[in-house]
């Protein structure tokens, strides 16, 4: 039989709660005020209490309080008269299931509460993280023990001595800048920088300049000699993700460096030197683009010293258990919330999830899922996966082109506040173009 407490000072909702539940099949014990509730939860092993707030000597924040850490895996339900939202906030932060007002609405109690007991069932026959094995700790881990993992990790311990240059190749998501992160701090020169460089994110010009560095006056607003990532990772590692974004230009340049050591800066005569492991990565096929003009064969080849593919998630689906304790592990620190069990539906569900975002699609909708749920269990309603109850990426191909041209160009000029100039510079495409496609699509502008 399950036990519930009820802690109210007054005496005529504790007994209509007594009688309510005693008729349910509960077995009831009441308090009257929050000392008193505090050592009954305490010594005794209620599977669920209703606390009142507002209560004379130790209010029920404070019962909360010591409840969520003396006994953090008792559900507790709020009710208070004081039905505001600071007070509904304040009592989920400190660990309440939930919060109702009052007077109570018992139909909507009988919910909550058997939302409650349905955690405490989930819980039972769920995985308890808390009681297995610690993941790999640190905030550059990288976790799995599959052997497409195992075989990952084998070729990180085969390179990581050497100088060489590496290529990673995975899909988003997979984890390549950790994969970039464990060569540089398993090696000799982990003592040196590592420097992370996006290479799509940032223009041509100045993406040769942020890996080169230039000199003073090269170019309008150098107003002062800067040093490139290749001088500032001296003796370290230079890690160039997306390197398929690169424009020819710069090729030219990161093709002379991988062959002689050797670069200048923008607008410089001076040939310098550095001593710099690359790591590159991608997710594009470069063998494709090299067959298609856009990337240099001679650059491919040089990268390729070394390449380490990194499995998907969907193929090394006996990795995502560890993944999930490590990455609640991680959000829980994060957001200050512990989540302890996962039921075992919710798992279930994440091995035949195909998982288009990877590992990062994974961690999302972990943080979701954790600040929704109420309690110590993470509840299935709160998950929110991409493309659910159907397979692979087929909604995405079924939108044509122009509907998704359409829609990256409304984005964009979202996020320039509507200025057409800087849009149409992310765009890529002149100003006249970018009118006559805001024309063309029928995009509505701010007046």
């Amino acid at each position: 039989m399950k036990q519930v407490l009820i802690v109210d000072d007054d005496h005529g909702v504790r007994r209509t709660l007594e009688l309510h539940f005693t008729h349910e099949g509960f077995a009831v014990d009441t308090a009257a005020d929050g000392a008193e509730g505090v050592r009954k939860a305490l010594d005794g092993n209620p599977d669920l209490v209703l606390l009142d707030i507002r209560l004379p000597g130790v209010d029920g924040f404070e019962v909360l309080r010591t409840l969520h850490r003396d006994r953090p895996g008792l559900p507790v339900i709020v009710i208070t008269a004081y039905d505001d939202m600071q007070t509904a906030i304040e009592a989920i932060k400190l660990g309440a299931v939930d919060h109702l007002g009052k007077p109570l609405d018992l139909a909507q109690l009988d919910e909550v509460v058997g939302k409650v007991l349905e955690m405490a069932t989930l819980s039972e026959r769920g995985y308890a993280f808390v009681e297995s094995l610690d993941p790999p700790a640190g905030p550059h881990a990288i976790v799995g023990r599959s052997r497409a993992m195992k075989g990952v990790y084998k070729a990180i311990g085969a390179v990581a001595n050497s100088r060489a240059t590496v290529l990673l190749h995975g899909e988003s998501g997979t984890g390549k800048e950790l994969v970039a992160r464990a060569i540089h701090f398993n090696s000799p020169y982990a003592n040196r920088p590592f420097l992370p460089v996006a290479c799509s994110a940032l223009a041509p010009s100045l993406l040769e300049s942020e890996l080169f560095g230039h000199e003073k006056g090269a170019f309008t607003g150098a107003d002062r000699t800067k040093p490139g990532k290749f001088e500032l990772a001296q003796g370290g590692t230079l890690f160039l993700d997306e390197i398929s974004e690169v424009d020819p230009a710069v090729q030219v340049k990161l093709l002379r460096f991988l062959q002689e050591r050797e670069f200048q800066r923008v607008g410089g005569v001076e040939t310098l030197r550095a001593d710099v492991r690359v790591v590159a990565a991608t997710n594009r096929d470069l063998t494709e683009m090299v067959r298609e003009g856009t990337f240099r064969r001679d650059l491919y080849y040089r990268l390729k010293v070394v390449t380490i593919e990194l499995p998907p998630l969907r193929e090394r689906t006996e990795d995502i258990p560890l993944l999930v304790q490590y990455l609640l592990g991680k959000i829980g620190t994060e957001v200050g919330k512990r989540i302890e069990v996962v039921p075992e539906e919710v798992i279930a569900r994440f091995r035949t999830h195909p998982w288009p975002g990877n590992v990062r699609e994974l961690e999302n909708a972990l943080r979701r899922a954790v600040l929704l749920s109420p309690g110590n269990v993470l509840l299935p309603e709160t998950l929110q996966l991409e493309g659910d109850g159907q397979t692979g990426r087929l909604p995405l191909l079924l939108r044509s082109v122009q509907e998704l041209e359409k829609e990256h160009i409304e984005n964009i000029l979202r996020y320039t506040g509507y200025q057409k100039k800087r849009a149409a510079e992310i765009l890529n495409l002149s100003r006249p173009t970018l009118d006559k496609r805001i024309r063309d699509y029928g995009i509505r502008l701010p007046s």
